[in-house]
């Protein structure tokens, strides 16, 4: 219960225990008067009756006298009337039971009204003949106490509306710090450490706020630090110092990431640039200007390319290779036109001279093949005279040689007829080889029931927009296998596609299947690539708060080779990062590798990470990576991908 509510509970229990307080006053006061009035309403009746019965009882005319009663008797203010001789026997006797009209029954039981009876004596000159009793009637006395007792409640309760809408806006203002700690800690818990804005006014929640801002920005600024000692040994391995694009070693693990890892794409292309009188230039000017002409090139090439470019690297002294994905022939074709023209509007009056190739590229392609076609191709603009464009691009092999429409009814089918096969690869903690989970991987089932591996239908599902419908096929599956057997510990990860996670129906139908899965969900891992995070991290982070919700966990994997991975790191703190396979084989010949995968260790533990590592596939590989407290490594070494590894 909030602690707004909970004051509110109190003053609504104040004002209750206030208002039974006033009404019993209030009817304990009311009564007494009420009582008081009847006391003399009886009084005064029986005292202008003994004079008129003083007439007629002193003529012994006891008719006349009990007229004399019933003539007041009758207005009916009265219980009762009694006229009683010397000798105590009854002349006049009138009475009627008490009437209480217009109350409640219980009312009148719980709070009842006394009348006190009026007295009067009857004499004639000095003789004594009777005494007359009167009582009033109660009706009205309760009906005014009833009214008075709705009157109070209801300014009561005016009270206590007015009250609470007063205390919800005081408590609002007085409370808000409290909504600002608490989002402030739930940032904590989500591992982002900002700043509380609001300055309260009450000294006890100032010093709890203070506290909060401290701890926050000391934690803050102890990861500060290790990020920037971790982004700069990713710049002395992996970026340009002149430019700060990718250098040709991190241009090459990230493109080997891209042909062979599980990033799946549809229409890859390569764009190669060749400064080819770089050399000369430097000579007639200065090294100063010719490195400002490459630093402008950069500029020109990231702001026009933007996000379509997936990898911007120099891959030697005058080359640049750009990586752009989901561009057709023509579309490509356009953007390197308008490269080519921005680049020679920039060079101005300067005296260069560049060539432009463009190759595509499929996965499951050889780099060292794709980047020959590539240097075929600069060389043929080259030869093709100043400031020339070549685009050369093949015809897609053999495996997508049915074309792009008879893939998507293949892919179209397989969703139909729900033909998918599942396969498992352990991953495993490194110390004790306990299973972490397996990473589920999908093959397609052709008709002829041979497998197609998913680097081979995916780029065309990306392209026909049926990842979604893949995504929820293969969820399926996975969920099935765990409702199957609900008393297994064994984990599943599914890795997710972000043309999914744009699908607000795909998304929906996640939350709900979910929810009915229950507590099984803690059973599941759910992870988007690096480069998947990249392209929109709201939508990553939405997406991990959903499946945290439902106990699930969420990482990030091929992990470590983006520019922006440290602040991917940051931005949406995940479960468990797994490190490139490209990363950890550069470990053993790197240094500065070395110290980059150590110093994202460091960083991962202090954000509570759990740090795998992929690709493992030696014992000597395993010493390495337990030295440098990697919790836990996937690979060949511990397993292939198996559809006995789901199915045991």
């Amino acid at each position: 219960m909030t602690l707004k509510r909970q004051l509110l509970i109190g003053i609504s229990a104040v004002f209750l225990l206030v208002f039974v307080g006033l009404i019993a006053v209030g009817i304990q006061s009311t009564r007494s008067y009420l009582e008081q009035q009847l006391g003399s309403h009886a009084q005064d009746a029986a005292s202008s009756l003994s004079y008129p019965l003083s007439q007629s009882l002193g003529k012994g005319d006891a008719g006349l006298a009990s007229i004399q009663v019933s003539t007041l008797f009758d207005r009916g203010y009265f219980q009762r009337i009694t006229v009683r001789a010397t000798d105590g026997s009854s002349i006049v006797d009138r009475e009627l039971p008490a009437k209480i009209e217009g109350v409640p029954l219980w009312f009148s039981s719980l709070v009842s009204l006394q009348a006190p009876p009026g007295e009067a004596l009857v004499s004639s000159g000095w003789r004594q003949l009777g005494r007359v009793v009167v009582i009033s009637q109660p009706t009205y006395a309760y009906q005014h106490l009833w009214s008075s007792c709705l009157e109070t409640a209801g300014w009561m309760l005016l009270a206590y509306v007015v009250a609470i809408l007063l205390s919800r806006m005081v408590l609002r203002w007085i409370l808000l710090p409290l909504s600002a700690i608490e989002r402030t800690a739930l940032e904590i818990q989500e591992r982002r450490f900002g700043q509380i804005g609001i300055v309260p006014k009450a000294l006890e929640l100032l010093r709890v706020v203070k506290a909060m801002n401290g701890m926050s920005r000391r934690i803050a600024e102890i990861l500060d630090a290790e990020t920037r000692r971790a982004d700069a040994f990713r710049r002395e391995a992996y970026q340009d110092e002149v430019t700060g694009l990718d250098n040709r070693r991190s241009f090459d693990l990230r493109f080997n990431q891209l042909l062979e890892g599980d990033v799946h794409f549809s229409d890859g292309s390569l764009i190669g640039l060749e400064v080819n009188n770089l050399k000369e230039f430097n000579t007639e000017t200065s090294y100063q200007r010719g490195n400002a002409l490459l630093v402008s090139l950069t500029r020109i090439a990231s702001e026009l390319l933007g996000q379509r470019a997936v990898i911007l690297g120099r891959i030697g002294g005058t080359s640049f290779g750009f990586v752009v994905l989901g561009l057709d022939t023509q579309q490509i074709s356009a953007l390197c036109r308008e490269l080519r023209a921005e680049i020679e509007r920039a060079a101005g009056d300067e005296d260069i001279s560049f060539s432009l190739g463009v190759v595509n590229f499929n996965k499951g392609d050889k780099r060292s093949q794709v980047m020959a076609r590539l240097d075929l191709a600069i060389e043929t603009a080259r030869q093709s005279g100043h400031n020339a464009l070549q685009l050369l691009i093949e015809d897609e092999g053999s495996d997508v040689s049915i074309g792009s429409l008879a893939w998507r009814e293949l892919i179209q089918s397989a969703l139909a007829e729900n033909r998918w096969t599942l396969l498992g690869q352990p991953v495993v903690s490194l110390e004790t080889r306990d299973l972490i989970h397996h990473e589920i991987m999908t093959r397609l089932v052709g008709k002829d029931g041979h497998l197609v591996p998913a680097s081979k239908f995916l780029p065309m599902a990306l392209r026909h927009h049926l990842m979604a419908d893949i995504d929820q096929a293969l969820l399926e599956l996975v969920f099935r296998i765990i409702e199957a057997d609900a008393t297994s510990t064994a984990n599943l990860a599914v890795n997710m596609s972000t043309q999914s996670l744009e699908s607000g129906s795909f998304v929906k139908w996640l939350a709900g299947r979910l929810n009915r899965l229950g507590p099984l969900a803690a059973r599941l891992s759910f992870e988007l690539t690096e480069y998947g995070c990249s392209i929109d991290v709201e939508a990553t982070r939405r997406f991990a708060a959903l499946v945290r919700e439902h106990q699930a966990r969420f990482g990030i994997d091929h992990f470590g080779l983006a520019p922006n991975s440290l602040q991917i790191l940051r931005e949406v703190p995940p479960d468990y990062i797994k490190l490139d396979t490209g990363l950890v084989q550069e470990v053993p010949v790197s240094e500065s590798a070395h110290s980059l995968l150590k110093s994202i260790v460091t960083l991962a533990r202090s954000l509570e990470v759990e740090v795998i590592a992929q690709g493992v596939e030696n014992a000597e590989q395993v010493e390495q990576l337990i030295n440098d407290k990697i919790a836990g490594g996937q690979g060949y070494h511990f397993g292939a991908p198996s559809a006995d590894q789901i199915n045991s």
